[in-house]
């Protein structure tokens, strides 16, 4: 490598592990963002328990029995 050339990462896997939690219900670890300058910054925080059944309605399932 010469300075000046560009080094292009094509797949580190990120996105499969990000789209994976649609698929096989793995939960979301946080994500950063590194910056030209340094600086690293949180995009999203890493996903709970709480966040993975937060839309189910346990007590509706009363009603089913």
């Amino acid at each position: 490598m010469e300075p000046g050339d560009i080094v292009v990462i094509h797949d580190t896997g990120a996105h499969g592990h990000s789209m994976g939690f649609n698929y096989n219900g793995k939960l979301r670890s946080a994500e950063l963002l590194l910056r030209e300058n340094g600086e690293v910054v949180q995009i999203r925080r890493a996903e709970t328990l709480e966040d993975h059944f937060g839309t189910l309605d346990f007590e509706g399932l009363k009603d089913f029995s």
